[in-house]
């Protein structure tokens, strides 16, 4: 029996979408079937918790779409999650954040870790903040001991390949000799395909957070595991 798995990319850009399908494609077995959507009226980007919050309720939509499309679970493709929490609430199949699923799959591949995030001068300090609070609730605040960002907008991320690579290789040479890393988590779905050559440059593991997600998402619903239902007045 074939798994159907569907990616939401909560932006209203098209961009990701065929890197999405095609990294889905080189790491799913060819018995899960990938359906890559965004969404129209999302916000262009997320950068900010005001973007996330627009984002949210329109990736619920998209979720409860889905459990009545028969599809057998759900990965958001975004590293803040947006709609994670209430998109289980009401959903009868596994949904999968990018944010969570790669910071946790961090901890068991090492112990100091460093989030590198995607962004412009004006929403520095506030990339901070935001994963300090991530960080907090996923009870793995101790854990990370380096947040940073490279200088690139993520709209920008897919121009210039090569150099979003090596600004990025920099960034993660200095963290593991001012910081002590161990592992990186690269913030953004769109570093998607970036993981794996910055692992052998570095010496270090650099997770990619989409194909991660998506083996993770693959190996739970082939184990036939899921999160708990926890049923809302508008499912019951």
């Amino acid at each position: 029996m074939s798994t159907k798995l569907l990616v939401i990319i909560p932006v209203s850009v098209d961009i990701w979408d065929s890197v999405t399908l095609e990294i889905a494609r080189k790491v799913l077995s060819p018995n899960t079937e990938i359906v890559v959507r965004h969404i129209p009226d999302a916000p262009p980007y997320i950068e900010t918790e005001y973007e996330k919050q627009l984002a949210a309720p329109l990736v619920v939509r998209e979720v409860i779409k889905a459990n009545k499309e028969g599809f057998h679970g759900i990965v958001i493709n975004c590293f803040d999650d947006p709609g994670l929490e209430a998109s289980r609430e009401v959903s009868d199949i596994p949904v999968f954040g990018i944010g969570e699923t790669s910071l946790m799959v961090a901890t068991l591949l090492g112990y100091n870790i460093a989030i590198i995030v995607p962004s412009h001068g004006e929403f520095a300090s506030i990339y901070n903040i935001i994963y300090r609070r991530r960080t907090s609730e996923l009870g793995i605040e101790k854990r990370v001991v380096h947040i940073s960002r490279v200088k690139i907008p993520i709209l920008d991320l897919r121009k210039d390949v090569e150099l979003v690579k090596t600004t990025l290789l920099d960034e993660i040479k200095r963290a593991v000799e001012e910081y002590h890393v161990d592992v990186v988590v690269l913030g953004c779905g769109g570093f998607a395909g970036l993981g794996g050559e910055l692992s052998k440059f570095a010496g270090i593991p650099v997770i990619d957070p989409l194909p991660t997600t998506l083996k993770v998402a693959e190996a739970l619903l082939e184990l036939g595991l899921r999160h708990r239902k926890v049923k809302t007045p508008l499912t019951t």
